[in-house]
């Protein structure tokens, strides 16, 4: 029996607004006052968490508005600095950004693009990971860059702007750029926030394909409970500062989303 290194390994990890990242990537801390009064000290967004994404997983993050679901992914694709504990992406801490961008993708629905750029010159810069800068564009690149277009079902708006698409469209645009970028660990946040519901159907069946045939591991942030049980392995919990981590079959029976029944006072 072998030891598989997890994709993705967080341990007694805080995370919060207290470090972001400036120039050149370096830590800078946030003018807050924290629970202790020192300025800089920015409170945890929720206690530290413990948890292992392998390969062949999709996993969604759930949880109220403000409960750090966005926080979470900006820490893990290294935008946004743990304020205690760590992670590692392959057994690896503290990996170059141009090595991470490699492995790990943060997909987010609200990113500006120019306005003139087509969805196929968007898509191609998932790309940029692996060129140097007076690199031309390779035949192998835009085999990736075409078949990433065709699994989200956007060969027929290559040409198109992006800045012209519905929201829904815009979406998928986004997640061919990831695609193209070949990472094994995606992250997406809010991914069905535009999408109509057989879209939304669609969105979560192809997760659930991409992570078996391409052996990657997804975490995806959403407030689609119904979807994440039905097309998800497990679920990740965060509610009153507290995460917690189970089956998406046995969430509901365990409790975990008692919060969704909740009234708002």
């Amino acid at each position: 029996m072998t030891n598989e290194v997890p994709l993705l390994q967080c341990k007694k990890m805080e995370f919060g607004y207290g470090k972001v990242l400036g120039a050149a990537g370096v830590s800078v801390a946030a003018d807050v006052v924290g629970t202790s009064g020192a300025v800089g000290a920015a409170p945890a967004l929720a206690a530290p968490l413990d948890f292992t994404l392998s390969v062949g997983e999709v996993v969604a993050v759930v949880g109220a508005n403000g409960s750090g679901k966005s926080t979470l992914l900006k820490t893990l694709a290294g935008f946004v600095q743990p304020l205690s504990g760590t992670f590692e992406i392959e057994g690896v801490a503290n990996m170059p950004l141009r090595e991470r961008a490699k492995k790990i993708a943060l997909v987010r629905m609200g990113n500006m693009v120019p306005s003139r750029m087509t969805a196929r010159e968007f898509v191609g810069l998932g790309r940029t990971p692996y060129s140097n800068f007076l690199d031309g564009r390779l035949a192998e690149d835009e085999r990736i860059v075409d078949d990433a277009l065709a699994t989200v079902g956007m060969t027929a708006f290559a040409n198109r702007a992006v800045a012209e698409l519905s929201d829904g469209e815009r979406s998928r645009v986004y997640l061919a750029e990831a695609l193209a970028q070949q990472v094994q660990i995606l992250l997406l946040d809010e991914p069905d926030a535009f999408l109509d519901v057989p879209h939304s159907h669609h969105l979560f069946k192809m997760l659930r394909t991409l992570a078996a045939e391409r052996k990657m591991g997804i975490l995806v942030s959403t407030h689609s409970i119904e979807y994440a049980e039905k097309y998800c392995n497990r679920m990740m919990v965060i509610d009153k500062n507290c995460i917690q981590v189970d089956t998406a079959a046995e969430a509901r029976t365990h409790g975990l989303l008692r919060w969704t029944e909740e009234e708002i006072v």
